[in-house]
């Protein structure tokens, strides 16, 4: 019984802190779609920007004002820009961190939580 329990636990555990990082977290950016067909909009999940995972790792000027403006909604990301390697895609570019490609969707696509 004591087995049992303590499998069951660590499953729950498990499936919450999973579950957790398939959503947006506090300090996390979530980006606003404009453009395009509301249905097909509706269909794919806004990105999440994980602003605080990205900031264990690399200072403010890392990014800020050379990549990004500091304040949010100033800089314009889609996925034309990232094409031509700007925004998230100057370190996004399969070499420095995982590519923008269509393998990776989800990685910032995530589902809000309900």
């Amino acid at each position: 019984m004591r087995k049992y329990t303590c499998v069951l636990t660590t499953t729950l555990i498990s499936l919450f802190l999973y579950g957790s990082l398939l959503t947006a977290a506090p300090g996390d950016i979530q980006y606003t779609r404009e453009g395009g067909d509301p249905e097909k909009l509706k269909s794919f999940p806004p990105s999440i920007f994980p602003h605080w995972i990205h900031r264990l790792n690399y200072r403010c000027d890392a990014c800020h004002n050379t990549i990004f403006e500091m304040k949010t909604g100033t800089t314009t990301i889609n996925k034309d820009i990232m094409k031509e390697g700007k925004t998230c895609a100057v370190c996004h570019n399969g070499t420095d961190a995982f590519d923008d490609g269509f393998a990776n969707c989800n990685r910032c696509h995530l589902l809000e939580e309900q």
